[in-house]
């Protein structure tokens, strides 16, 4: 069980019961859609640990709505991107799919995904703000957002009284002043960071221009933010093992290297497996900010292909199994967060705020930072190469002792490279 939902949460990238009966909507018009009949749909990864639950919504939606037949389909996460790409160039795609910010992209360019701004404009108020806009490829959402992580703080208060702290830090300036000291007083770090693509944005740097078209990180904010990144680095502050990804950060955590860890709450309980002791005092507090005060999510999206038969039909499909109670139930289920608005009011999330647990504690920051979330990710079909080229100049300058112009210079160019 434990490698299923951690199969699950690694599709979030940050990164896995039955239904409640949901209220039936009224289809709507679609163009050409045909009445009735079986639509097909696509998971990625989640049977056979979710099929009680995934069976119950289905059931739940066919009983709503006469003549409506669902065939669900899992698919390997390894398989996925292939298969969704090879059906939607055949004209194959399922009628209703599950897919990550990176496949949904894809899609989307390709023309091969519903307008939902227009197709479910009804709903589009239920989901937060920052969950809706990762479905966007340039000005239109392609998707629905199903379930989502967004990390929180798990710390260790006796570290941070060593160094004179009574509290975490909440910003990003305020954190690397506090890792300095902590780092000078107690060996452990603070701050810790392998890769900016997350870290540009959340203060001030886009990664591309509004229309997709070219790079935009190569500025002023952005060279001042490596040159202060390299100035940490070689204070010490910035570990090589991390900057080379070779951490496993819950061990160090858990061994008390690190003054806090900025993760999924949903992971916190790998501390508690590996020292009880370090977990029982540690606490949760929100993930740190940077300047522009917004966190980042990872997102699971609904989306419907275009060439559905049956587009009506498909797109209900996708506002019921992302409503309200199916998504608490979902997350009752699996250590995942709803992108639904109503859902987070339940008592479920909402008893972490006194909670002495701190899985649960976290969960309650998560949940309740979410009106200030976004999906910082670049929103163009191929991000994962654009936050690769980047990333691979940015260690440059802290490893290789680049020049820091010269590193945004040569990852612009590339990133212009694949944009265009």
């Amino acid at each position: 069980m434990k490698k299923k939902i951690a199969l699950l949460l690694s599709l979030v990238m940050i990164v896995g019961l039955f239904a409640a009966c949901g209220s039936g909507t009224k289809s709507g018009k679609g163009n050409g859609s045909a009445k009735g009949g079986k639509i097909t749909f696509w998971t990625l990864s989640l049977s056979p640990t979710f099929d009680d639950y995934l069976h119950g919504v289905i059931k739940d939606f066919e009983s709503q709505h006469a003549g409506v037949k669902v065939n669900w389909q899992d698919v390997p996460f390894d398989q996925a991107e292939q298969r969704t790409l090879t059906a939607a160039s055949g004209g194959n795609l399922a009628d209703v799919i599950n897919l990550n910010t990176d496949f949904m992209k894809k899609l989307a360019a390709k023309g091969a995904l519903v307008d939902m701004d227009k197709a479910a404009a009804d709903v589009k108020d239920d989901y937060f703000e920052g969950a809706w806009q990762a479905g966007k490829v340039g000005d239109t959402a392609y998707a629905l957002p199903w379930y989502l992580t967004s990390g929180a703080l798990i710390y260790n208060p006796e570290i941070l009284k060593k160094a004179g702290f009574d509290a975490p830090p909440k910003t990003d300036e305020e954190a690397w002043k506090m890792s300095e000291a902590i780092h000078e007083k107690t060996g452990a770090y603070g701050s810790t960071l392998s890769s900016v693509h997350i870290y540009l944005p959340s203060n001030g740097v886009p990664i591309v221009a509004k229309d997709g078209k070219k790079a935009a990180f190569n500025t002023p904010r952005a060279l001042e933010i490596f040159k202060f990144l390299k100035q940490e680095y070689d204070k010490g502050l910035i570990p090589d093992e991390v900057v080379l990804d070779q951490v496993n950060m819950p061990e160090w955590y858990a061994q008390e290297k690190l003054a806090w860890w900025s993760t999924g709450p949903q992971l916190f309980r790998q501390v508690k497996d590996l020292s009880p002791e370090v977990y029982d005092k540690s606490d949760a507090f929100a993930a740190i900010v940077g300047s522009e005060g917004r966190r980042h999510m990872s997102i699971m999206n609904i989306a419907v292909s275009s060439k559905s038969k049956h587009q009506d039909e498909a797109v209900e499909f996708a506002k019921f199994i992302t409503n309200a109670d199916n998504q608490l139930n979902f997350s009752k289920t699996t250590p995942v967060l709803p992108s639904i608005v109503e859902a987070t009011k339940d008592e479920f999330f909402t008893k972490g705020a006194d909670s002495d647990d701190v899985a649960e504690k976290g969960r309650y920051y998560s949940v309740k930072q979410l009106e200030t979330s976004y999906d910082m990710l670049a929103p163009v079909e191929n991000v994962t190469q654009v936050n690769d080229a980047i990333n691979e100049e940015f260690r440059k300058v802290l490893l290789e002792d680049k020049d820091p112009q010269k590193a945004l210079d040569d990852a612009e160019a590339e990133v212009n490279k694949l944009l265009q």
